[in-house]
């Protein structure tokens, strides 16, 4: 990770103060570490030929088995969760904007000294060293589902997961100046801090989990209080598929 000077914060990182950074940084240092340990003892599911979510639903299967014991986590892991809005029409019940997220960790309950309970949406992208693979991870499958879609809605945080494959210094990298592009910056509405920095490197509330985070404005339908979502990036090796077995 990029060695930096920390991110200057704004009046809009004031839901931190209310906000249990604890329980969060367990619970994504949880998923990089039990990540790293599955994608090494079950190779043939941890690799760049299966589909993401063939990948993540195996992931979040796992998660509630160990989270207690090895990361003391209190709350409990969904997967592929579906969720949406319904609409009436012609006599009918409809679903309208269905969506299923990834993985999501949610505390059990409020913290005696904190005011929120966490919800946090860990969404999985598959991620290359082309300008299509960012795209498709900035697009309305990735990033812009937190922006401008129905992930999230009135949370504060939440987190992108690549799946670095190859060289992940390359990818990081390659996204790293595709988030900085004119386009992205308007088509992912995004703030910069209080020094004016777009990508916040190191992470504020994730450091040496996540390599940076960004900042959205959201709808006013879909923002918290502050008007901002803050997404941080994690990434983890999705290696090539294992040689067959003789």
């Amino acid at each position: 990770m990029n060695k930096a000077s920390e991110p200057q914060l704004t009046s809009r990182d004031k839901w931190l103060d209310a906000f249990p950074v604890d329980e969060a940084q367990r619970a994504a240092k949880f998923v990089l570490e039990t990540w790293n340990e599955l994608s090494t003892k079950a190779p043939k599911t941890f690799n760049s030929s299966q589909r993401e979510n063939h990948i993540t639903e195996r992931f979040g299967m796992h998660m509630p088995k160990v989270s207690l014991a090895k990361a003391r986590l209190l709350g409990w892991w969904s997967y592929e969760e579906p969720s949406g809005e319904t609409v009436i029409i012609d006599g009918e019940l409809k679903a309208q904007g269905r969506i299923r997220k990834d993985i999501v960790y949610k505390s059990n309950a409020k913290s005696s000294k904190k005011a929120v309970r966490i919800e946090l949406i860990f969404e999985f992208k598959k991620l290359e060293d082309t300008s299509n693979s960012c795209k498709i991870y900035r697009g309305k499958e990735g990033m812009r589902r937190f922006v401008d879609g129905d992930y999230a809605k009135g949370l504060p945080l939440a987190l992108m997961v690549g799946m670095v494959i190859g060289d992940q210094n390359a990818c990081i990298q390659g996204l790293r100046r595709s988030l900085l592009s004119t386009a992205s910056k308007s088509d992912l509405r995004m703030v910069g801090d209080a020094a004016g920095a777009l990508l916040r490197d190191p992470s504020k509330v994730f450091p040496g989990v996540a390599y940076f985070d960004t900042e959205h404005n959201r709808p006013s339908a879909s923002a918290p209080s502050h008007g901002t979502l803050l997404l941080s990036h994690m990434f983890v090796a999705l290696p090539a598929p294992p040689a067959p077995s003789k």
